[in-house]
């Protein structure tokens, strides 16, 4: 197991910043994602979230802890789903466009309650069986999460402009 983590932690390393630049270049060319660009994404976040399962082994709640780990999981996802429909498009959810700037739903809270929605699944997840390693990676995935969200918002500044801004003004970047 450790070799296998070690090796999609390598992999993690350099899909990374090559996944950061390419949405950062396709965002400021084209204003969009292409397939491509949202396939780098997805193996950038994707990634870390194997080395979370090879770093444990799931087993069905059993102690508090894993049931806190449970509510927080089942909360997680609602939230990530609940924002998925704010955005009223499949489209815009992968996003190959930009459609119009999101200001309903959980997006009256939080700029970003997707991300916040998927890193509470995998805290949750993770809680199930805690260890390091699962600290390691929850921070990893919490950091690319970070610097996708910045790349993100920069394409939505120069997209929207002063509405953006403003929304930046009064709604968090996470809660």
């Amino acid at each position: 197991m450790p070799g296998a983590l070690a090796l999609l932690l390598a992999l993690a390393l350099i899909i990374t910043p090559v996944a950061l630049l390419f949405a950062r270049f396709e965002y400021r060319r084209r204003g969009r994602l292409s397939v491509f660009g949202l396939l780098l994404l997805m193996a950038m976040i994707f990634v870390p979230n194997l080395m979370l399962d090879y770093a444990m082994e799931y087993e069905m709640p059993s102690t508090l802890l894993d049931y806190v780990g449970v509510l927080i999981g089942v909360a997680g996802t609602v939230l990530c789903v609940l924002s998925m429909i704010a955005f009223r498009s499949p489209l815009k959810i992968l996003c190959l466009d930009a459609g119009t700037l999101s200001l309903r739903g959980p997006y009256r809270w939080s700029r970003n309650p997707q991300y916040i929605g998927f890193f509470l699944f995998l805290a949750g997840f993770a809680l199930n069986d805690w260890s390091w390693w699962c600290l390691l990676i929850l921070t990893i995935i919490a950091s690319y999460m970070h610097l996708l969200i910045l790349v993100e918002e920069e394409h939505l500044l120069r997209t929207f402009g002063e509405q953006y801004a403003r929304y930046c003004r009064t709604v968090p970047r996470y809660f």
